[in-house]
């Protein structure tokens, strides 16, 4: 049966039996992450038809679709929930029992995501980002709509209770439910283009690449004899012509996969703002709905590659606290397409009522340079040195032609030049923003009051020049200010410190 709209409080509560579809999602995603690298090749070895596993490969995808399906049913079957008047309890596991005990107080977000099926029983999966966890802590897989959203409410007016301070911010915004940002079929395209994983296509099919060329060159090799025997003849030109028709379409058709992928995880993209929390919604198949409280926000960055710049759009990001340890996570909110007018009025809108006057737009003539002297020490210890060192050492084996080497140099500087160049910052009384680049630009912002430690950096040769490296560390990352006036570097520090000391407001 499916899960009751309002589950009582200290009793244990199964999910719907459809939540056994998000356990063989979960197993298969699993399986895709450790074992694709190891499936490569042998799928390259089934391709180049070298043997018959056809028997083989049948029972080896039975036998793991049965494996797959049973271990789904048995996680269904031993997946229990509670909720408390402050927590919720979620007992897992099959071998490995585990339970988890998530308080209401540390969850900074509740996403859900909603598949196809999901969609025609009113169902979703709630995950939970809780502050020092490396991701989605818990999942309720399978419940009903109206008890998501009633426990977001529930967890909503707990934090209210425990900080009067958000509960009067809640309340001062109670009436703005604004759509802020509506992504079209357009904008879908425009991600797709400037979307680099897709390159991670290529990773995948690296072990077919030699097998398909032979294939390739057998296939034109038969196609140049059958049309030699037909009276037709290519020249040089023709095969050069052919060759590059045969990349346009490779190049094609990686974009069109792109832009499949952006449209399915961003398809009628909407963002909102409820209250103090900012709420995301899209996905072609599978709806995903994100959010974060406002005043969680740690950094927010804005990003443009090439392509983007052509584009004049940008990649906007709120990043939270990421978890400690080993494997740390951060936990970001994507804004995937907006124009640096609409970034500018985010920010003031997410920093509101203490700070977001600055501006993040990289192009802006208010950023400060750092000191020239940053890209000198790029080309003397990246550049120069090594390769002085590499080209003596390979003259005494190779000659004259070690000094090759030696064209590392110009490379480098012209990557520390642009990298100079696009490097900068500026500040205001409340928050710093820092913008650094190669290719593309970036621009990091974040509030004064919201760093943890902050350090001054010298090294021998910017004690020479006077110069310093400012550091600022926070929940969600560190960010550095290479190359000011020490004197500056020094002034900044100071006052970052008495900005965290005399605000009463949390950190995180």
């Amino acid at each position: 049966m499916l899960l009751l709209k309002t589950p009582e409080l200290n009793a244990w509560h199964r999910t719907s039996p459809f939540a056994v579809l998000f356990f063989i999602g979960k197993t298969i995603r699993l399986l895709i992450k450790n074992a694709w690298q190891s499936l490569a090749p042998l799928v390259a070895l089934i391709a180049s038809g070298q043997f018959d596993a056809k028997t083989i490969l049948l029972i080896g995808v039975v036998g793991l679709g049965v494996l797959i399906v049973g271990g789904a049913i048995l996680s269904y079957w031993f997946f229990r929930f509670q909720l408390t008047s402050d927590s919720i309890l979620i007992r897992q596991g099959v071998v490995k029992k585990k339970q988890l005990d998530i308080k209401f107080d540390r969850i900074q977000g509740i996403n859900t995501q909603q598949n196809p099926i999901f969609r025609v029983f009113k169902l979703v999966t709630v995950n939970f980002d809780t502050a020092g966890s490396s991701g989605n802590e818990g999942n309720l897989p399978a419940v009903g709509r109206e008890f998501a959203d009633s426990l977001r409410e529930r967890i909503g007016r707990k934090r209210k209770v425990a900080d009067p301070e958000v509960a009067a911010e809640e309340e001062l915004a109670a009436e703005k439910e604004d759509v802020l940002v509506r992504l079209g079929w357009r904008d879908m395209v425009r991600i797709g283009l400037a979307d680099r994983r897709a390159l991670i296509v290529f990773a995948f099919i690296g072990p077919l690449m030699e097998q398909i060329g032979e294939q390739m060159d057998a296939y034109i090799e038969r196609f140049v004899m059958l049309a030699a025997m037909n009276g037709i003849h290519f020249d040089a030109a023709s095969g050069a012509w052919a060759a590059v028709a045969i990349v346009i379409a490779v190049v094609l058709l990686f974009a069109l996969v792109s832009i499949a992928a952006a449209f399915l995880s961003y398809h009628n993209f909407t963002l909102w703002l409820d209250g103090q929390t900012l709420r995301s919604r899209g996905g072609l198949v599978t709806t995903h709905e994100h959010s974060m409280d406002l005043g969680k926000i740690q950094t927010l960055r804005l990003q443009q590659g090439i392509i983007e710049s052509w584009q004049k759009r940008f990649k906007l990001t709120a990043r939270q606290a990421k978890a400690s340890g080993k494997d740390q996570a951060e936990k970001v909110f994507t804004i995937p397409s907006v124009a640096v007018a609409s970034a500018n009025q985010l920010r003031k809108l997410f920093y509101a009522p203490e700070a977001g006057v600055l501006t993040q737009d990289p192009r802006s003539a208010d950023f400060v340079p750092i000191s020239p002297y940053y890209m000198r020490s790029r080309i003397l210890f990246i550049g120069l040195i090594p390769a002085l060192i590499l080209a003596t050492l390979a003259m005494i084996e190779f000659g004259w032609g070690g000094l090759l080497i030696l064209l590392w140099v110009p490379l480098i500087a012209t990557f520390s030049y642009r990298n100079w160049k696009r490097a900068g910052y500026l500040h205001d009384d409340e928050e710093i923003v820092r913008r650094s680049g190669l290719l593309g630009y970036r621009t990091v912002g974040l509030l004064f009051r919201k760093v943890q430690r902050v350090t001054v950096l010298q090294s021998r040769y910017q004690r020479k020049k006077g110069l310093a490296t400012l550091k600022m560390y926070m929940a969600s990352g560190n960010v550095r200010v290479p190359y000011i006036e020490h004197d500056t570097a020094k002034r900044l520090r100071d006052y970052i410190l008495y900005k965290v000391e005399s605000s009463d407001k949390a950190w995180h």
